[in-house]
């Protein structure tokens, strides 16, 4: 027997009929294999897909951390304290104070530092506003 041009016999996964498995065997071709495809896994009363054979470390980590967001955003939606909204929750709190000391003659020492940021910072866009001409203009700046 002489093969002239290439043939596709069969492909991965189809069922194998007579004639290929004669044809197969005439030319000492031997390319089956017996095996189990997992379909479903069974634990403990639950059945998983087999997907949750192939995770990784990193995709368990993954989605830990995007459950924990989540737990995060919902508890701080509703204003519920959990142990992964605390920092969130300080830090907002934080910056509802500094806005009413800003706001007020409210003064602590943090509270200090960013009420001058604040008059440095609308101090320059209120020179940047402003025409400049070198032999006229004088600015007196006084805190």
């Amino acid at each position: 027997m002489e093969i002239i041009t290439p043939v596709e016999l069969i492909r991965k996964g189809e069922k194998v009929g007579s004639s290929e498995a004669a044809l197969l065997s005439k030319l000492a071709i031997r390319p089956f294999s017996y095996g189990l495809v997992v379909v479903s896994v069974y634990d403990n009363g639950s059945v998983f897909s087999p997907a949750v054979l192939n995770l990784t470390d990193d995709d368990l980590v993954n989605m830990f951390a995007n459950g924990v967001s989540m737990v995060s955003s919902l508890s701080l939606a509703i204003s519920y304290p959990t142990i992964a909204a605390a920092p969130h929750m300080f830090a907002n709190s934080y910056k509802n104070v500094l806005a009413v000391a800003v706001a007020t003659e409210y003064s602590f020492p943090e509270a200090d530092e960013v009420k001058e940021f604040l008059k440095v910072y609308t101090l320059l866009i209120f020179m940047s506003s402003m025409p400049f001409n070198n032999s006229t203009s004088r600015i007196f700046i006084t805190f």
